[in-house]
């Protein structure tokens, strides 16, 4: 699946570098095996992580841009797989579509971040970072919702 990417640097949740394939082996210790047997709040839960340490790293005006936009990229293609296998699941036990569609707004403000780069750092103008703020919220409370519909 991302073969090609684990060997990139990505961030983990506490905010330290990691590589792809240590991301990946969180939830069920074997390589790649994330998106394929954590259920679907986990990996949405993984991805609110990961775009939690990108929109850190763009806040701090220091993250190096080669790795930033590698990680917005694993994000993006992370996301698209868990769409993807969402469409093969029942119609009851599919995730809800605005929780999605949210998922993917924080993809494209995360792009958007990746192009703000000074030199070879990310540098991201104040509305920029308002932005991705506001939506992490959005993200975070519709997960909150789902752990709460989960229970």
């Amino acid at each position: 699946m991302l073969a090609g990417l684990s060997w990139q640097p990505v961030v983990a949740a506490q905010g330290e570098v990691g590589t792809a394939t240590e991301v990946q082996t969180e939830s069920s210790g074997e390589p790649g095996s994330l998106n394929r047997a954590a259920g679907g709040l986990e990996r949405l839960e993984n991805l609110h992580l990961l775009s939690e340490a990108l929109v850190d790293r763009a806040s701090s005006g220091s993250a190096p841009a080669h790795e930033f936009r590698i990680e917005a990229r694993m994000y993006r293609e992370l996301l698209r797989q868990v769409m993807l296998d969402n469409r093969d699941r029942a119609i009851g036990e599919q995730m809800p579509q605005p929780m999605l569609l949210d998922m993917v707004r924080m993809s494209a403000l995360l792009h958007s971040a990746a192009e703000c780069k000074t030199g070879r750092v990310i540098v991201c103008p104040t509305d920029l970072m308002q932005q991705l703020r506001s939506q992490q919220s959005r993200v975070a409370q519709g997960l909150e919702m789902l752990r709460m519909m989960s229970r």
